[in-house]
């Protein structure tokens, strides 16, 4: 209801009211009034009446009596009279109303309901009784001049309740009109930001408040052009420090790489034992100015909400063990004990992020290395369920050099350390409490720390973490099982692959990293140097970076796929310092098959070299291929479900003795495999048939299943182009073939194996 609307009615009920109190109250008036005056007639005309009656009743003239009565009946307003004897015996009675009394007693008009005023008075001489009259004093002329009265009243009363109306109509708009003004105004400002202006002349008070509104606007509008203003140039500035985060990785990673790679090679080869301190010296310095940049990155993904956690089963106990492990030499050099404390109630797997756990684990247990030079650091780890799911407790305590208690306030702020002071003895980035912490959070918990300055400190974190279910759990135990293989190396001597790099210290890096896994390549400087080789030679796999001078590699890539079906499906792997959020997703967008990032990890490229160019063997092609075959109308004896050298390399590699505990554990968990894609399938769940497809094709190909690995790779290729109905129809002849390969490979098991 509006305020106009208010006030109209607010004005109206209280004029009614007043009107109303008015019209009771004078008819209330007319009607005491036209009673009492009854009252007083009728009391007057009995007394006079008795006076005049006394003689001739007490005389007995019946005749004067009723000429008597008849002179106060012609009065008028007379309904009846009655005159009694002294002995009660009626006399004479007269008029044109004659009744019995009701209540002879009762004075009170409103009781006359029969439209007369009875009153009765007794005649004496003295003490003597005489008689007694009763009269009935007419009520209907009274009774008409009330009604009258009252109708005149409320016809008055309503006349003027309508120019009540009115005139409240008239006032309330007179008095809102300016109101009504402010508040259009108000909502102006509200729908479309400060700045408006309202013109009221009035009295002196609204002019006041109008006044006061208009400045109020302008300011507003000269402070939201000013916010606006600083929200550009807060966003540019947020866009520039983006741009420089991502150029400093780039820069910084570029050359680490090589650092990293150079070093890597240098531990491989014959060094004395004072040049192999100096590699691992640089190898640690170089790996800390790598965590540094890390620290950076990680943050500046939480600041723009683009960092994310996966969910994962994974063996807890193993996660802390590892942890604490991999500090034990520094601790070792110090003299510290480096202990680990696990509750029973902590359950062998949990589901979560393992890797953020660890990095959590990691930056408390360093820290607390880095400020303690002796006793002892102690992890505890407890675990609680609630509400169907798990809550960590974990405890990093240590006997170091403390934190004082100015300093606590601060500590998870982020560039912030302990020791601030310029001449601190201790590296770092002054993030990694702050991680810590946002980490912490994000997996729903809190983090807490108590310390006394020389006495130590204790770092205390609970987050939440999932249960397992015993699916997941088999089929990560059956997985650690199986021995680790090496990369065929029919694979590594067959491929052509080319590196397409402008820093020349990364050419040499990634050159003599792949020369010692036993592949040759061919060394590209730049982009149009790329399209031009690829032009004169077929290769299996293009290793790609992205900033270049002259053509970038995106530009790169997507001429590259122009030049042919074959290149269209050639496995092209962004190999950058690139590492920022949505990097990845960028350059799969223009056209590349992966990513890596550079420093690379010498494991992880030597698997995705074995991943894409086995993939590449056995994908469909237009001319034809194995996977092609397994549609074709050849009997089932003709697909090659096993391929002998795979498995003889195996054998090279590790030894005949784990060969059939493999095949066994492989056959186990291909077919939970197997399985999760027949529902995968059938639910169309895509992301995991693409995902348990890839899983498959890899396995299968390790263990030489060609035409397992075959149909795996394609369903998975179909995903990954989006060829949904393709990789649907692919995947109902997955189980026939799995089926087959099992089979064909426990006879192969049974025949046994010789080195």
């Amino acid at each position: 209801m509006t305020f106009r609307l208010k006030t109209i009615i607010s004005i109206t009920i209280i004029q009614s009211l007043m009107l109303l109190v008015l019209v009771f109250s004078s008819v209330k008036f007319l009607s005491d009034s036209s009673e009492q005056q009854l009252l007083t007639r009728s009391s007057a005309t009995l007394h006079m009446f008795t006076k005049a009656i006394k003689e001739p009743l007490n005389s007995g003239d019946k005749k004067a009596i009723t000429t008597l009565m008849n002179d106060l009946i012609a009065l008028g307003k007379i309904c009846y009279v009655k005159i009694y004897d002294a002995n009660g015996d009626l006399i004479t009675k007269g008029g044109p109303k004659l009744h019995e009394i009701p209540n002879p007693d009762s004075p009170i008009l409103h009781n006359a309901s029969d439209g007369s005023y009875d009153i009765q008075a007794v005649i004496k001489n003295g003490d003597i009784p005489l008689g007694k009259v009763e009269v009935g004093f007419g009520t209907h002329g009274m009774n008409t001049f009330l009604a009258k009265s009252k109708s005149w009243i409320y016809t008055i009363a309503s006349i003027e309740l309508i120019f009540v109306i009115g005139l409240s109509f008239l006032l309330g708009n007179l008095l809102t009109r300016n109101l009504q003004k402010l508040k259009i105004a108000v909502n102006t400002v509200k729908e479309k930001g400060p700045g408006t202006q309202v013109d009221i002349k009035s009295s002196r008070d609204l002019e006041e408040i109008a006044q006061a509104f208009n400045s109020m606007s302008y300011n507003l509008e000269q402070g939201y052009h000013d916010l606006q203003k600083a929200k550009q140039e807060a966003e540019t500035a947020n866009e520039s420090k983006s741009r420089f985060l991502a150029s400093m990785s780039h820069e910084i990673r570029t050359p680490m790489n090589s650092v990293l790679g150079i070093l890597a090679i240098l531990k491989e080869s014959k060094l004395k034992p004072n040049q192999q301190e100096l590699v691992e010296t640089a190898t640690d310095s170089s790996e800390l100015l790598l965590s540094i940049i890390n620290d950076i990155l990680d943050f500046s993904r939480m600041e723009a909400n683009t960092f994310y956690l996966s969910n994962h089963t994974f063996n807890i106990h193993e996660c802390l063990q590892q942890t604490l492990h991999s500090f034990q030499n520094q601790a070792d050099k110090k003299q510290l004990q480096l202990s680990l404390s696990l509750s029973d109630s902590v359950p062998e797997y949990v589901s979560g992020d393992v890797n953020r756990l660890r990095q959590i684990m990691l930056n408390l247990i360093g820290n607390s290395l880095k400020f303690t030079d002796s006793g002892f650091i102690l992890v505890t780890v407890d675990v609680h369920p609630i509400n169907d799911r798990l809550q960590l407790t974990c405890t990093v305590k240590d006997s170091g050099i403390g934190i004082k208690a100015e300093q606590l306030e601060s500590l998870f702020e982020e560039f912030t350390m302990a020791d601030n002071s310029f001449a601190r003895f201790h590296e770092g980035s002054g993030l990694g409490l702050a991680i810590t912490k946002r980490l912490v959070n994000l997996m729903d918990g809190d983090i807490k720390v108590k310390s006394e300055h020389q006495k130590g400190s204790e770092f205390t974190y609970q987050l939440m973490l999932d249960l397992s279910t015993a699916e997941e759990i088999e089929i990560i135990q059956n997985h650690k099982k199986l021995p680790h293989t090496l990369i065929p190396k029919s694979t590594k001597i067959q491929a052509q692959i080319l590196v397409v790099e402008d820093n020349h210290a990364n050419q040499i890096v990634i050159k003599n990293t792949l020369h010692y896994a036993g592949y040759e390549i061919d060394i590209a400087n730049n982009g149009k140097e790329a399209i031009s080789m690829n032009q004169e030679k077929a290769y299996d796999l293009i290793f790609m970076d992205i900033s270049m001078p002259g053509m970038d590699g995106m530009i790169a890539t997507k001429n590259i796929r122009s030049l042919s079906k074959k290149h269209k499906k050639m496995p092209i792997i962004a190999l950058t310092a690139h590492a920022l959020s949505g990097d990845k997703e960028r350059f799969i967008d223009a056209g590349m098959t992966d990513y890596l990032s550079k420093p690379f990890n010498r494991t992880k490229l030597l698997e995705c070299i074995h991943h894409y160019l086995s993939r590449a063997e056995h994908d469909v092609t237009e001319e034809g291929s194995s996977v092609h075959n397994i549609q074709n109308d050849k009997a089932p004896n003709e697909l090659k479900y096993i391929d002998e050298d795979v498995i003889q390399q195996i054998i090279r590699d590790t030894d005949a003795s784990v060969m059939p505990e493999l095949i066994t554990f492989y056959i186990i968990e291909s077919k939970v495999r197997v399985d999760t894609i027949n529902k995968a399938a059938k639910e169309k769940d895509l992301y995991a048939l693409e995902f348990e497809a890839h899983t498959l094709g890899s396995s299968a190909l390790t263990l030489g299943n060609i035409a397992l690995s075959a149909i795996a790779r394609e369903i998975e290729l179909h995903c990954i182009q989006q060829q949904f109905d393709e990789a649907l129809e692919k995947a109902a002849l997955l189980p026939d073939i799995a089926s087959k390969s099992f089979l064909a490979l426990e006879k192969r098991n049974a025949r046994g194996f010789t080195e």
